[in-house]
């Protein structure tokens, strides 16, 4: 394993000179511990997408067949708020058509990534859930070992931000590895 202080002491050597343990000082919390640099043993793994999710690049694949997970769930959340608003709105018949249609969508979306999840060897199962967005994911991840979610998961439209507040949010509350397309 390599040691993270000769690394920095051989990198600032000419540079730094006396300066060097100011630098370490002060870089210490961007370094990785040795610990943290072990690859983890991963079990299960939740890939949490919507419609804004947009297609799951062919590297989210190679990586988790690299990672071989005994369990690979495929969530597709369609938030429940949004149900909730359209039927206070416009009525119960729009609502479960606006469900309806959804829910079509998230079908073909998991058949798309179950097929691939199949090619890839990996064992799988999927769901459609109405529920809150967030609060359903971070209320998973305690069964999961990883999270695989987009950066766009939650976001209709990325012109203003290159991360959704959604995933900010629940990068920073779940305690597992994330990974983000």
């Amino acid at each position: 394993m390599i040691n993270i202080n000769r690394l920095i002491l051989r990198k600032f050597k000419n540079i730094a000179g006396s300066r060097y343990e100011e630098i370490l000082k002060s870089y210490r919390e961007f370094f990785l511990t040795e610990e943290e640099m072990r690859i983890p043993h991963v079990e299960s793994v939740l890939l949490a997408i919507d419609r804004y999710s947009g297609e799951v690049p062919e590297g989210i694949f190679r990586l988790l067949e690299h990672y071989s997970p005994q369990r690979a769930t495929v969530i597709y959340v369609i938030d429940e708020n949004v149900c909730r608003l359209i039927r206070d709105t416009l009525g119960e018949e729009d609502s479960e058509k606006f469900r309806e249609r959804e829910k079509e969508l998230a079908e073909k979306f998991l058949k798309n990534v179950g097929s691939r999840l199949n090619n890839s060897g990996l064992n799988w199962k999927g769901d459609v859930v109405f529920a809150d967005k967030t609060k359903y994911i971070e209320g998973s991840m305690e069964n999961y070992d990883v999270l695989v979610i987009g950066k766009q998961y939650g976001l209709e439209s990325a012109k203003t931000h290159h991360i959704s507040p959604l995933v900010f949010r629940i990068v920073q509350h779940v305690t597992k590895p994330v990974v983000l397309y």
